[in-house]
């Protein structure tokens, strides 16, 4: 039929985009799809491809569900952090608020889908759709904020600047002042800290300002999501098949999974050779 693809998605809750990939292909072939539909003759789901409003909301749902899989690719990753986390996620809130005022003043070229439906029918955004698209904005937006609890201004600072001269000393607990000022005034962590990602620079600090290093670390430490599980799971999957059932994994998983690259010359060096009979 000569369409960009050759087969429909199927949805399936252990992959995290698949949700909004189903639907993008559905929007992508809804001619195709129409054309088979008539072929076999379901009338009632061939009355839902040629209903506008219908046509209109898919289109509207592929570019969220599309936006949606972007952010989730943001929110992946082995070097993260509730920190990198939050930046994503409080953007992503910025942008469902922008484009929830230009949906309000019927503004919809955000939504690129939903403008070529809207194009091709040649009509305007009637109010029923702007009031169901700025409804579902505002709950979207009432969700992601649930996500991560969000750190006190004070906290947040001294996690992403302990250096910051806005920082206020007083907002430190009293314990662990002095050993706040000292690390404010060390010249070495400074410079450290000018060339160290967050993470590895109050790993760093953990010896010489422990207490001070422990406020961060509970708050950088904690998994921010499950993609180190997904992976596990993934490589699992690969390593343990139907076939290999038997096969006890701990090893391969831990070689799989590890950032360490082996060195397979010396490690086959020492094995030693089978004695002959």
């Amino acid at each position: 039929m000569n369409a960009d693809h050759e087969v429909l998605l199927f949805y399936t809750a252990v992959r995290w985009l698949s949700k909004g990939n189903v639907i993008n292909r559905v929007f992508e072939m809804k001619d195709e799809i129409k054309l088979f539909l008539e072929i076999q003759e379901k009338k009632d789901l061939v009355a839902q491809f040629e209903d506008e409003a219908w046509n209109k909301r898919v289109a509207y749902l592929a570019d969220i569900f599309d936006q949606l899989n972007k952010l989730n690719l943001k929110l992946q990753g082995r070097v993260t952090h509730v920190l990198l986390f939050q930046d994503s996620l409080w953007a992503f809130v910025s942008k469902l608020q922008n484009w929830r005022q230009k949906t309000n003043l019927g503004n919809i070229a955000m939504f690129e889908k939903l403008c070529g439906v809207m194009d091709e029918s040649q009509i305007q955004l009637d109010q029923f759709l702007k009031d169901e698209i700025t409804e579902h904005l505002q709950s979207l937006e009432k969700e992601v904020k649930h996500y991560f609890p969000e750190l006190s201004q004070e906290q947040e600072a001294l996690v992403r600047n302990p250096f910051c001269t806005e920082l206020d000393v007083s907002s430190i607990p009293d314990d662990i002042q002095d050993e706040f000022l000292d690390l404010r005034n060390d010249s070495s962590a400074r410079d450290l800290f000018k060339v160290k990602s967050v993470t590895l620079f109050w790993c760093a600090m953990y010896q010489s300002y422990s207490k001070v290093s422990m406020i961060a670390l509970r708050v950088l430490v904690p998994f921010a999501s499950t993609y180190l599980c997904e992976a596990g799971f993934s490589t699992l999957v690969n390593i343990k098949t139907k076939n290999r059932n038997r096969l006890d994994v701990g090893d391969d998983m831990r070689l799989a999974l590890t950032n360490t690259r082996p060195r397979i010359s010396k490690l086959a060096a020492e094995m030693q050779h089978q004695a002959s009979h």
